[in-house]
């Protein structure tokens, strides 16, 4: 299969985008700092004074997305590999949703309950997260397969599975540190905080790792013709 199909621009946006979002995404400790990284959650941020910027964030996470969508499918074969692209673009659309669709305030109680906005956001920022890792290692994997991207085979294998174990690092996290505290535990001392960052960054390096060695097949073919 010829590598030169890989649209560039599109496999270069998903970097500059979901690199914006992590910038984003760390100036706002800094601009808010009303905001306790450790105990607040990510979404939060987009509630309130500079809301705005998190709602940017969000959208940019999901411009990421969908642009390497764009890159690496037509070098995808097979049922497998389309599956993961399916669920690609289901994890674009839910990161839309987590932008459009605000968060509700914190704590949530009986007396102030989801709101339809905050339903919406958590629906489609738990598909999001949790869809993710399975489209990484079934793309990655699909792709290790395919001898046009022979090269870049050791890059697909070490990074296929490291959204899945961001994953279940965070799950364990969550199992051990705050499932134990009861269901509304919320306040400082309940670390849900930091390991939604770290298991986003997880999903960042796996994209910058795919898309730059999409971008590396694209020239090296092209400089061989």
């Amino acid at each position: 299969m010829n590598v030169t199909t890989i649209p560039l621009r599109a496999a270069r946006l998903s970097i500059a985008a979901v690199l914006t979002y992590q910038v984003i995404l760390i100036a706002l400790i800094f601009i808010r700092p009303d905001l306790d990284p450790s105990w607040h959650t990510i979404s939060e941020w987009a509630i309130g004074r500079h809301g705005w910027m998190m709602v940017l964030a969000f959208l940019m996470s999901a411009l990421s997305y969908g642009s390497l969508f764009v890159a690496i499918k037509s070098q995808i074969r097979g049922a497998r590999g389309r599956v993961g692209l399916g669920i690609l673009l289901i994890c674009t659309i839910g990161t839309v949703g987590v932008g459009v669709f605000v968060t509700d305030p914190m704590p949530l109680t009986p007396e102030k309950p989801l709101s339809a906005s905050g339903m919406l956001h958590v629906l489609s920022g738990t598909s999001a997260l949790m869809l993710l890792p399975f489209a990484a290692l079934l793309i990655n994997l699909n792709l290790a397969l395919n001898q046009a991207w022979a090269t870049a085979r050791r890059a697909l294998l070490w990074t296929a599975g490291l959204p899945l174990l961001g994953l279940v690092g965070s799950l364990v996290h969550l199992a051990i540190f705050v499932i134990p505290l009861g269901p509304n535990a919320y306040g400082p001392g309940v670390p849900i905080g930091w390991p939604p960052r770290f298991l986003l960054l997880s999903y960042m390096v796996w994209l910058i790792t795919l898309a730059w060695q999409a971008i590396k097949l694209s020239s090296q073919q092209a400089s061989a013709v």
